[in-house]
């Protein structure tokens, strides 16, 4: 592979992927890695999973990519991420992920207040 190259990751419901464009357009590699499991539900309904998880399976899945032949990732010229919908992944004063697990969109758990003004209500303050 000669020239500029597009990395894209996504990080889906079920799995991750890194794939590797070139500047047309043209998918040259990629690599997916699996959720397994793609979510864990301690409680019924909930769908949850290590935030640090997510991270693992996307280094993986980058240097799966690096090990393609052919491709370059010193040729890389820009980068675009997705991600998957509403999941929310806790994370403390410095941007690091929490011991808490991320909440997936796919999750109906939802928050009730504690507040004796709102008890039993769904919580919209902070």
């Amino acid at each position: 592979m000669a020239g500029a190259t597009l990395l894209a990751l996504d990080c889906g419901t079920q799995s991750v992927r890194a794939l590797l464009f070139d500047l047309e357009g043209n998918l040259l590699a990629r690599q997916q890695v699996v959720f397994e499991p793609a979510y864990h539900s301690p409680e019924p309904g909930w769908a949850e999973q290590p935030a640090d998880y997510y991270w693992d399976c996307l280094v993986q899945a980058c240097q799966g990519l690096w090990a393609q032949p052919g491709v370059d990732k010193t040729a890389i010229a820009g980068v675009a991420v997705t991600t998957q919908r509403a999941t929310v992944v806790p994370v403390d004063r410095a941007a690091r992920p929490c011991t808490r697990p991320s909440s997936g969109w796919t999750s109906a758990r939802r928050k009730t207040c504690r507040r004796s003004a709102c008890t039993g209500r769904r919580c919209s303050a902070p």
